[in-house]
């Protein structure tokens, strides 16, 4: 007998999306896990030393108005809420000081660790062991790095954490062991109700003269929506027949190249275990991934020589990407007067190196940004110049090179290359423990660090995330 009832239509994104996901090994070789435990060390790292970040204060006084017996921990508290408002609050200092990793694809790049916080209060609220977390995320990065390869978001109206929120579906549907129809569902509701617009990062200022406050909460508002998805999912919501190739689909909509449908089907149609959470790159300092190489230029240059005062000038040469994200996009680089008009200045971050030996948060405090001799160096002694040949390094690189100019008239330079953290200089699992302690022991105490390095390292092995949360109570 005919089965009366029509096929519909087929959205081959979401479907194949969720094929690929249903379909993936559950398995992870010792470089996928150890990667995945990085992701998470780095974002610890980076969550736990911005809790005072004026957005991470916001975003707890907004779960308290939620008090919940259960759910999931709101990091560095000890409060819980449900695991939505628990991704939402801890997402926002992962963004704090824009110190969080990013990968660069050939379409657009991004932040794919947003999905850290999510995957970790859905493992709390689904009971999950610590091996299904390292999975999960290593299934979403996967996802994410497809689509930073081949959806060229970066040229369109809409934010990269609309990808990330996909990726976050992909983790957190993989987590919770939804069906390929289940999770279908989930990419619909993940994709149509939430469009991230661009105008986030339009470098306005606002009357404070800081970037916008939504610019910490927009990963993990994105990814709080992948939870909610899922969760909706699960009980039999439906979302959008064609979510990503209708009409007025995802895919038309970021107005994306012809034939991105058929890369994205293309990459999905692989099924090796997931392997690309290795291709992230980590933030050796506190500011965008733009200012690391010349930041590590300055220190290379600074150790050849006695000390910052026989300095008589320093020249910066950068890519034009560089240039235009921390220079001429910004309202007046030479003379920032908060902490975002400063780490966003490529001119002062390399001055702040110069005189102070590092970047730390404090680089960029009030205080720090006054200081009458920084600014006296900076408004009369720097210059930035793009150098077309360092545009032939590859995405992500963001390369800088200096020259320190000396008051004998000898010239000092740092040279330009990818910067501590990006895949041509990877963090050791030592190195990373390193960066957890110095952004968390006046925190947590030396013995709070040592236990939560050891809860990671040991998660793959955990029944259950209950350890490795209570090491983010404070």
């Amino acid at each position: 007998m005919t089965d009366p009832t029509p096929a519909g239509p087929v959205d081959e994104i979401a479907q194949g999306l969720a094929a690929f996901v249903c379909s993936l090994p559950r398995e992870m070789d010792e470089a996928t896990e150890k990667a995945a435990r990085l992701v998470l060390l780095d974002s610890f790292a980076v969550a736990l030393g911005a809790l005072s970040h004026p957005a991470a204060e916001a975003g707890r006084r907004y779960a308290a108005l939620f008090p919940a017996a259960e759910g999931a921990l709101v990091w560095g508290t000890t409060m819980r809420a449900s695991p939505e408002i628990a991704t939402l609050v801890n997402g926002v200092p992962l963004r704090g000081y824009d110190y969080n990793d990013l990968y660069i694809g050939k379409g657009g790049g991004g932040h794919p660790s947003d999905i850290v916080p999510g995957v970790l209060a859905m493992a709390e609220w689904s009971a999950v062991g610590g091996r299904d977390v390292l999975w999960a995320l290593a299934v979403g990065y996967e996802v994410a790095l497809h689509l930073f390869d081949t959806v060229a978001i970066s040229k369109s109206a809409w934010d990269y954490v609309n990808i990330t929120g996909i990726a976050g579906t992909c983790a957190i549907g993989a987590l919770m062991g939804l069906t390929q129809d289940q999770l279908a569902e989930a990419l619909g509701i993940t994709v149509i109700p939430h469009a991230a617009s661009h105008e986030v990062e339009s470098s306005e200022l606002n009357r404070r003269g800081d970037l916008t406050m939504w610019k910490r909460f927009n990963g993990s508002d994105a990814v709080r929506q992948s939870v909610y998805a899922c969760l909706l999912a699960s009980v039999g919501v439906e979302g959008a027949v064609r979510p990503f190739t209708g009409k007025y689909g995802f895919m038309n909509q970021i107005n994306t190249d012809p034939g991105a449908t058929a890369k994205v089907l293309d990459l999905l149609s692989r099924r090796d275990a997931p392997r690309r959470i290795a291709q992230t790159t980590f933030k050796r300092w506190p500011v965008g991934s733009r200012a690391q190489s010349a930041i590590q230029a300055i220190l290379e240059a600074r150790a050849k020589i006695a000390g910052p005062a026989l300095v008589e000038k320093l020249r910066i040469f950068t890519q034009e990407g560089v240039y235009e994200h921390l220079v001429r996009s910004r309202k007046d680089p030479w003379h920032p007067f908060s902490r975002e008009t400063a780490d966003h200045s490529l001119p002062y971050v390399a001055v702040a190196a110069l005189l102070d030996g590092r970047i730390r948060p404090e680089s960029f405090g009030p205080d720090r940004v006054a200081d009458p001799a920084l600014r006296d160096f900076l408004e009369n002694r720097v210059t930035v110049e793009v150098e077309p040949p360092l545009d032939n390094a590859e995405p992500g690189e963001f390369l800088s090179r200096v020259e320190l100019l000396l008051k004998d008239g000898s010239i000092v330079r740092g040279e330009a290359r990818p910067a501590p953290g990006h895949p041509k200089q990877p963090f050791t699992e030592a190195e990373m423990v390193a960066k957890l302690g110095e952004n968390t022991a006046a925190l947590l105490g030396k013995t709070g660090v040592a236990n939560l390095a050891e809860a990671v390292r040991t998660l793959g092995e955990a029944k259950r995330v209950n350890g490795l949360v209570s090491c983010l109570s404070l």
